[in-house]
């Protein structure tokens, strides 16, 4: 899962990457790719992703176009939110694009059923169970482009949202944008409040 998804870590160090880049690619470059960020003092640039668990975002043809990044338990940073993804830009819309489709595609196409998780570790926890037809959402609401765009690749789509009621109420606010569109929908309603992770770990992929 690791190596199929790409995933990896940025150190907790606030240069890293700016060194690394050195002599390959300028900082402009790196700033336009919303990958490091001005100091607001004007004195020097910083990395926007630091002590973070790093997703790659894809687009469907397989190019990374953004990064999701987690911070660890162990993180020390105080009030630091527990996922953010890239900055929009140019290449970059997150309202367009959905988690893990780029491996999902042959799975959709085969089972006619796009199944929608919330988050990131929810989908590559499903596709390491071997749910491969999972896709997730980058941390924002369901959008009319993101049905748009479910339609070109199935005919059937299953919201499979945390059980809590932050989750249940995500679920209910997407049914209107989901119905305008006339999109087969189904909505899976895990039990006592579980995210899809939790319950395949607990449960296994049969179930």
């Amino acid at each position: 899962t690791l190596a199929g998804f790409q995933l990896g870590y940025h150190p907790n160090e606030w240069e890293w990457l700016i060194e690394r880049a050195r002599g390959k690619f300028g900082l402009e470059l790196l700033t336009a790719a919303k990958l490091v960020a001005e100091r607001d003092n004007h004195q020097g640039f910083y990395d926007y992703f630091v002590d973070r668990v790093m997703f790659p975002i894809r687009d469907t043809q397989r190019r990374p176009v953004a990064f999701g990044g987690r911070i660890l338990p162990s993180n020390t940073f105080e009030n630091a939110p527990k996922y953010f993804n890239s900055l929009e830009s140019v290449i970059f819309q997150k309202s367009r694009l959905l988690y893990g489709l780029d491996h999902a595609r042959d799975a959709i196409r085969k089972t006619e059923t796009m199944v929608v998780v919330e988050g990131y570790t929810d989908c590559t926890t499903a596709h390491q169970f071997g749910q491969n037809n999972v896709v997730a959402t980058l941390g924002t609401a369901l959008t009319e482009t993101h049905v748009t765009n479910l339609k070109r690749f199935a005919r059937r789509v299953v919201l499979v949202f945390d059980g809590d009621d932050a989750g249940q109420n995500a679920a209910e606010r997407a049914l209107p944008k989901f119905l305008a569109q006339e999109v087969d929908l189904r909505i899976l309603t895990l039990p006592a409040g579980m995210d899809p992770a939790d319950y395949l770990e607990a449960h296994g992929s049969d179930a």
